[in-house]
């Protein structure tokens, strides 16, 4: 039986730093719950120089199109194999100590990266206001709100959050006094085994529906120290 893979994501990566901009010292893994859709979906991940590509197969046992894979979520680990990246990359794209730089794939072509400190399931958030009552909320990435609450004792400097429930991933934490006069937020990414295996960041995708011939094609360009 004939098969045939077409491009659903690519994702092309340069750098400034070079004259050509061609940089190859990149490798994406998928995480556990993106590994399973690739095998559920029959989707093929492959890097070809400075280019990656998420192939679905429009031909074969596996056989799918985009339409049916809209609004798909993929979320790959980001490595870089290079040692000296650091120094020659805008301090802008390095991570802060105990975070990774997060990529997250838009409708219009583009990431939006921030960098998000890493967290057990279990930690101990600490509350940044000394003003009592404070707000604090506790979101996904995509906006669902899991914890909603109100700190009101003075002596109350921390939080504890316990996701062992809804698992790894981006969670946003706002906190904010009451009345509401000065919002400041924590970006986090809860992963249980980074000390043991450290990686630059992760890279999140969501297939878009095909709107011309540049949908879900991505460049990502660092900008250079």
């Amino acid at each position: 039986m004939r098969t045939r893979y077409d491009i659903l994501i690519s994702m092309q990566v340069e750098h400034k730093y070079f004259t050509d901009k061609y940089f190859d010292a990149f490798e994406l893994r998928p995480d556990a719950n993106t590994k399973k859709s690739l095998q559920q979906y029959g989707l093929l991940a492959k890097k070809l120089q400075n280019t990656w590509y998420l192939f679905y197969q429009s031909e074969g046992p596996w056989k799918t199109d985009p339409e049916s894979l809209v609004n798909k979520e993929f979320t790959f680990f980001f490595h870089i194999n290079d040692s000296g990246f650091e120094h020659y990359t805008s301090s802008s794209l390095i991570p802060k100590p105990d975070a990774i730089q997060f990529y997250a794939a838009t409708i219009d072509n583009k990431f939006f990266s921030s960098s998000r400190y890493i967290e057990q399931v279990k930690f101990n958030y600490n509350i940044q206001h000394t003003e009592r009552p404070v707000n604090i909320k506790l979101k996904k990435f995509k906006g669902e709100v899991l914890k909603d609450v109100s700190v009101v004792e003075p002596t109350s400097r921390q939080y504890s959050f316990d996701v062992s429930t809804t698992g790894e991933q981006p969670y946003d934490i706002s906190e904010n006094t009451l009345p509401i006069t000065d919002e400041r937020k924590r970006e986090i990414f809860v992963f249980k085994n980074y000390y043991n295996d450290r990686f630059y960041g992760m890279i999140y995708f969501k297939v878009f529906p095909a709107v011309g011939d540049s949908s879900n094609r991505y460049n990502l360009v660092f900008e250079k120290k």
